[in-house]
């Protein structure tokens, strides 16, 4: 099979996908323990997990593309289940909601910053429950393709590199989301409250 056909496209979405699964699965510890407590290990994992979902996207999108412009290899591997195909663009659009608005708060100010707070739960929530179908579909699957073959290493751990590079980036501005939980920081107070 060619590297970049079906099979390796599913080797590498399956190797992205478990790593997002251990990465949301600390992402929704630091929910479970106190975001209070941990907002700032909540920052820095979701940023962490953007490469990584950047390149699951990549590579579902791939598959989409290449199947719908009819690719012969990708025709002949099949369809994804089509609740899966129904599931999708919820999953990408609740994806999307969730991790801009997460970003948009450590860089807005005033009503802007507001609507990325209001986004950002409800976003949360839609997603965990997608993803959850998702996980539950996929799965089996993923482990398979992961324990068929060699897996494509060096893609995935530069996806998850460049996470941590990005969140490492970030770490001088990690007080603008950090301060967030009581609405309003020492700066922008006056604009978030509304006072």
């Amino acid at each position: 099979m060619p590297r970049f056909g079906p099979e390796g496209n599913a080797r590498l979405t399956a190797t992205a996908g478990l790593i997002l699964l251990v990465l949301s699965g600390a992402e929704l510890l630091t929910l479970l323990l106190g975001l209070q407590r941990f907002l700032s290990w909540h920052v820095f994992i979701g940023l962490v997990l953007l490469p990584p979902i950047a390149l699951k996207l990549t590579t579902t999108g791939w598959r989409f593309l290449r199947y719908y412009t009819r690719d012969a290899a990708y025709v002949r591997s099949g369809p994804p289940m089509i609740l899966m195909r129904l599931l999708a663009p919820f999953l990408v659009l609740f994806t999307v909601l969730l991790f801009a608005s997460g970003v948009a708060m450590g860089f807005t100010h005033g009503t802007p910053l507001h609507l990325a707070r209001r986004v950002h739960g409800p976003a949360a929530l839609l997603w965990s429950i997608t993803l959850g179908i998702h996980v539950l579909a996929y799965l089996p699957r993923a482990f398979r393709h992961v324990s068929r073959r060699a897996v494509p290493v060096a893609a995935t751990l530069a996806a998850l590199a460049a996470g941590v590079v990005v969140a490492v980036a970030a770490l001088p501005a990690m007080h603008d989301w950090t301060r967030l939980h009581n609405g309003f920081d020492d700066q922008r107070g006056s604009q978030i409250s509304g006072r």
